[in-house]
C-alpha cells in the first residue's frame, strides 16, 4: 500500500505541475494578446479576419441592394411597356377600315417584339453585371 500511496502522491504532484504549466502558458498568451492590441498598426490575425469579413459583408449587401434596385427599375419599365401595349391592343379594335386595322396590328406586333427584345437584353445585362460583381467580391474575399 505504501507504493500505491507514493505513486498517487507523485501522480498528484505531476498533475498539479501540468495544470500550473498550462495555466502559465494561458496567462502568457493572454498577456501577449493584450500587449499586441495596445500597439497601433500591429493587427492581430483575428482583427484582420474580422475586418475582412465586415468589408465583405458590407460589399455583399451593397451589391445585392444595387442589383435589387436595378431589377426593380427594369420591372417598372416592363410594366409600363405592358400598359402601353395594352393601350395599343385596345386601339386596334377601334379601327374603322381594314387598312387601318392592318397598320395598327403591324405597329402593335413591332412594338411587342421591340419590347421583348429590350426586356431580354436588359435581363441579360443585369445577369452579366451581377456575375461580374459577385466574381469581384469572391476574388477580393479570396485574397
Amino acid at each position: 500500500m505504501s507504493t500505491e500511496t507514493a505513486s498517487n502522491v507523485y501522480d498528484e504532484v505531476l498533475d498539479n505541475m501540468r495544470k500550473a504549466a498550462e495555466a502559465n502558458l494561458k496567462m502568457q498568451q493572454d498577456v501577449f494578446q493584450q500587449w499586441t492590441r495596445m500597439w497601433p498598426g500591429f493587427p492581430s490575425p483575428q482583427t484582420m479576419m474580422l475586418d475582412k469579413m465586415r468589408d465583405f459583408q458590407k460589399q455583399w449587401a451593397n451589391t445585392v441592394s444595387d442589383l435589387a434596385r436595378k431589377h426593380r427599375d427594369t420591372f417598372d419599365r416592363q410594366y409600363q411597356a405592358a400598359l402601353e401595349s395594352l393601350d395599343e391592343a385596345l386601339r386596334v379594335t377601334e379601327s374603322t377600315n381594314p387598312e387601318e386595322f392592318r397598320k395598327r396590328t403591324e405597329q402593335l406586333c413591332r412594338k411587342t417584339l421591340d419590347c421583348l427584345r429590350e426586356v431580354s437584353e436588359a435581363q441579360m445585362k443585369e445577369f452579366q453585371d451581377a456575375m461580374n460583381q459577385w466574381s469581384e467580391l469572391a476574388a477580393k474575399a479570396g485574397s
